[in-house]
């Protein structure tokens, strides 16, 4: 398990000291967006996402600060449970990042057949030279 994690800070810390003018690839923001929700770090977090894009979205949005806290904590509570965990598995799934001009897409897709999400769509745009997740889709 920890030789995994080793494995993502190295892939992480390689991508942006190749990117060193550049902003973190769409695929490193929604790792360290992922991480930091992870740990219910939510100065950390809001760094790379756009709460109002991503929960205005939802039908009954009415607070999206406190919706998206309230997502976060649910799963970190759940982590704590012996049953469940919150950590994401990213070798379960084939990753893909495609990038078109200030806009881009990380999806995660299920290697398994049998999971009831087949798929995870990340979408991002540009801000000022930084990637920020603007919307995220479930595929069932």
């Amino acid at each position: 398990m920890i030789k995994y994690y080793i494995g993502l800070i190295i892939i992480c810390l390689s991508m942006a000291c190749s990117n060193e003018n550049k902003a973190n690839s769409p695929l490193a923001v929604v790792v360290k967006l992922k991480a930091a929700e992870t740990l219910a770090d939510f100065e950390e977090a809001r760094k790379y996402i756009d709460i109002e894009k991503v929960f205005s979205n939802q039908p009954d949005s009415i607070n999206p600060e406190v919706e998206w806290k309230e997502s976060v904590m649910f799963f970190y509570n759940l982590g704590h449970d012996k049953k469940f965990t919150n950590i994401f598995k990213y070798y379960n799934y084939d990753i893909h990042e495609t990038i078109s001009k200030n806009r881009a897409t990380v999806s995660f897709k299920a290697l398994s057949s049998g999971d009831s999400i087949k798929e995870i769509i990340y979408r991002l745009e540009l801000y000022k030279n930084e990637w920020k997740v603007v919307g995220v889709d479930y595929v069932k």
